[in-house]
């Protein structure tokens, strides 16, 4: 018993260390770049069909959406009601929500606006979504709280090019902020590995054979060979094998870089064989959370925020 306690008190106390140690701001601060990218592009996807999807003359009337929706959410029809002017508020928040993210401009608050106008037609207009759409809004949530502004900012480049030196050290920042996101990704593969492993046709082997016969999600052309029992068997299995031992193999440094390019093949192939708008592009974006070893030592050994209090080195995972 008095092992039992002491192995998990080691355990809890090391969690903590890695949530707590400081670490190089230049994963996150790049992952905020590339993720700023796709909010836009995802926005700039959606512009002009919003009317039709969250219009009250739309394919979903008010008077619908008060019959199906499930409760409220923080969101701007709370205050608008149910108000095509709303429509121009989530546009245009989207719009210097994600340009602050991708310049580095205030990213707290450019997190939130796009935090905002994604809940806000999330909620208006749930039957659009997919889980990119998830992602988005839980990326900005958790950059609301985050020193993603420490690297890769427009306005730190400008300020150190107009002293007329070099960019100055980067800094340490916080780390819990990067290590929820890692662990919702790990989450979000292995969430979809239980459910997928529970169904019939995942443990028979045919699942991917019968997705990829849909023709409302076909992208490009798929040679015939990949449409054949024993791929099908190969890519069902792959596949969850893939989203349950992602969470686990991640963490083993060894293993980091494998994995990472594994996962990049693995969504590629589902970007070309299948049309859901950004998703793998989305997913993928939060692999850069997984590259701080790649980056060098450079930091300065002070860190922002409260972990100034934690000493040490940043950690490399």
């Amino acid at each position: 018993m008095t092992l039992c306690v002491r192995s998990t008190w080691l355990a809890l106390a090391a969690f903590d260390d890695w949530v707590r140690t400081p670490v190089d701001p230049r994963p996150l601060a790049l992952f905020r770049c590339w993720f700023g990218f796709l909010c836009l592009v995802n926005l700039l996807l959606l512009w002009n069909d919003m009317p039709m999807w969250l219009g009250n003359d739309g394919v979903l009337p008010p008077a619908t959406h008060l019959l199906l929706q499930d409760g409220t959410r923080f969101n701007l029809y709370m205050l608008t009601g149910y108000n095509d002017v709303t429509i121009t508020l989530i546009r245009w928040l989207g719009l210097a929500g994600g340009l602050g993210l991708l310049v580095g401009f205030l990213p707290r608050v450019s997190a939130f606006a796009m935090w905002l106008a994604v809940s806000s037609f999330s909620w208006r207009n749930m039957h659009i979504l997919h889980s990119g759409d998830n992602l988005i809004r839980i990326g900005c949530f958790f950059l609301m709280f985050a020193h993603s502004d420490e690297a890769f900012t427009l306005c730190r480049w400008i300020a150190t090019r107009r002293a007329g030196v070099g960019l100055k050290p980067f800094r340490q920042i916080p780390a819990w902020p990067q290590r929820i996101l890692q662990l919702q990704l790990c989450v979000a593969y292995f969430v979809a590995g239980i459910w997928k492993a529970m169904g019939v046709a995942w443990q028979s082997g045919t699942a991917v054979g019968t997705v990829l016969q849909l023709g409302e999600f076909q992208r490009f052309p798929i040679p015939d060979w990949v449409m054949t029992p024993i791929v099908s068997q190969l890519m069902t299995h792959g596949t969850l094998l893939f989203e349950l031992g992602f969470p686990f193999l991640i963490w083993i440094p060894s293993l980091r870089m494998p994995v990472l390019l594994a996962g990049i093949v693995f969504h590629a192939g589902l970007e070309w064989t299948m049309n859901v708008q950004l998703f793998q592009w989305l997913i993928t974006a939060y692999y850069i959370l997984f590259l701080g070893p790649l980056f060098s030592a450079s930091t300065q050994t002070t860190a922002v925020g409260p972990a100034a209090t934690t000493a040490g080195p940043a950690c490399s995972a």
